[in-house]
């Protein structure tokens, strides 16, 4: 299983929106990139604002040479589809193929219907605008001209450049399952056109069940992936003193989410050793790459604990499920 930390990219804007403590981010990026460990930031624009996600990859990708870079997860949705498709081109050329898309349709929850109006998207569409994304995106990284007529724009005969790094372009992990729960829609999704999964707040017997959905999705649409990519992206904070650990993550998570979220499924809080047993039974269970959220204003501190102390119990193994079956 691989392991990936996400920048906090937010919790500095939280810190400051005047001078967020940005080297906070680089620093993180960079430790990452010595220990071996991946690179991942999430995506908000007004319902939790934080540093631009596709820019902060950007400046990332001149700042490391073998960490992936990811997002956990993007909002397709809340941009326009040619735009998104050149610029996602131009950052995983300048990662060197090390992109990988993470990629949801956004929470039922009134502040994010807010933010779709605030974009100028329309939050009932969201699930249909990720799915042309995808369609349009791939389209115009095969390098030929196209011709597309969208819900909102018109391709006709078109190319754009730069192309991605791979032939392909960067692999598509796609949300279903978040919270355990299953929607038939978001597996079929996955199956029609992702590479694999992305999710989160699940319990080891929820991620089981759904790379056994998936699977089958990606069969029913004659695209089996064996042993597709499935990240999780979940909490930990490494305390002496596990009622702290919970204690710092229960504020931490009201400050960042600002409510409205049920948080289940596994978190590695408290000790070491606790930690290193909550993850192992996400790679029990089938998980092939983690994306760590450290809870609290110590983000260096957590990231070095967890170096030392966890890290080393987890051996990468071979994956599979990029496009055409390259390997993530």
């Amino acid at each position: 299983m691989r392991l990936g930390v996400l920048l906090p990219h937010r919790s500095v804007v939280i810190q400051s929106t005047r001078r967020p403590p940005l080297e906070e981010c680089w620093a993180v990026a960079r430790r990452c990139d010595d220990a071996g460990m991946d690179i991942w930031v999430g995506d908000s624009i007004v319902a939790k604002p934080r540093v631009e996600p596709l820019t902060t990859l950007a400046y990332c990708a001149a700042i490391t040479r073998r960490a992936r870079l990811g997002t956990a997860v993007l909002l397709p949705a809340l941009r326009q589809p040619t735009v998104l498709a050149h610029m996602l081109a131009s950052l995983d050329q300048m990662a060197q193929g090390r992109l990988v898309l993470g990629l949801g349709a956004g929470w039922p929850l009134p502040e994010i219907v807010r933010e779709w109006e605030a974009c100028g998207r329309t939050h009932k569409r969201r699930g249909k605008d990720l799915e042309e994304h995808v369609i349009v995106w791939r389209k115009l990284w095969a390098g030929e001209p196209v011709t597309y007529q969208g819900t909102d724009f018109k391709l006709s005969e078109h190319t754009t450049g730069p192309l991605p790094w791979n032939e392909g372009g960067p692999p598509i992990l796609i949300t279903a399952g978040n919270r355990g729960d299953i929607i038939p829609a978001q597996i079929d999704r996955v199956g029609r056109l992702g590479d694999g999964v992305v999710t989160t707040y699940l319990t080891d017997h929820d991620c089981i069940k759904l790379r056994e959905l998936c699977d089958a999705a990606f069969e029913k649409h004659n695209r089996p992936r064996p042993g597709f990519p499935m990240c999780v992206y979940t909490t930990v904070r490494i305390e002496d003193n596990v009622a702290r650990a919970e204690a710092v993550t229960t504020d931490f998570l009201k400050k960042y989410y600002g409510g409205g979220v049920n948080f289940r499924g596994l978190m590695g809080l408290g000790t070491p050793a606790l930690v290193i047993d909550t993850l192992k039974r996400y790679e029990a269970a089938g998980v092939t790459d983690l994306c760590i959220r450290f809870a609290g204003t110590d983000q260096l501190q957590q990231l070095d604990h967890f170096v030392r102390d966890v890290a080393p119990a987890f051996v990468e193994s071979p994956r599979v499920g990029g496009p055409n079956g390259d390997a993530l």
